[in-house]
């Protein structure tokens, strides 16, 4: 950390915690190769200790129309274990969160964020992205971070979901 002793003043708190090994990163990526069907979702559930309240940032992609929610205090089982990186590859702390994919839901809980990335249709189709800046969570609470294809044709889309945070 002596290499960075004075840095502090300039630098914005994102840039802080990320030197200091304190930013994390999760994702998940459905390519053109194997696209996510209409109406499929990419589900990512996560949660954090008591006296945690992680900064998110939640990043959202789709080459066709496709909307994004987050749901707090989601009731998931199962699902995949999610490998959470520290974007400082130098750093060897370990986040407190835990994260799955694809869990089954057994309730939603309470919806807090929508958005709807709109791709297009036809010769018109672009895809859209969005980042919707940031969002501080709250511990010993499951939030369910979804993405689900509305591809007005029926159409399968390439698409993605990458959460960043810093704890």
């Amino acid at each position: 950390m002596e290499l960075y002793k004075g840095a502090y003043p300039t630098r914005d708190i994102e840039g802080v915690r990320l030197i200091e090994g304190q930013a994390f990163s999760i994702g998940h990526t459905h390519d053109f190769a194997s696209p996510l069907a209409n109406g499929a979702s990419i589900d990512i559930a996560v949660a954090f200790p008591q006296g945690i309240n992680p900064i998110f940032s939640i990043k959202g992609l789709s080459d066709g129309d496709a909307v994004g929610y987050l749901y707090e205090g989601a009731s998931v089982t199962g699902g995949t274990a999610m490998t959470i990186i520290n974007k400082n590859r130098s750093s060897t702390i370990t986040s407190k969160g835990v994260a799955v994919l694809n869990p089954t839901v057994t309730s939603l809980g309470t919806p807090i964020l929508q958005e709807i990335l709109l791709g297009g249709t036809g010769k018109k189709g672009g895809g859209d992205d969005t980042g919707n800046g940031n969002i501080v969570l709250k511990g010993l609470t499951s939030y369910l971070f979804r993405l689900t294809n509305q591809d007005q044709n029926n159409n399968p889309h390439a698409t993605e979901i990458i959460l960043n945070w810093t704890e």
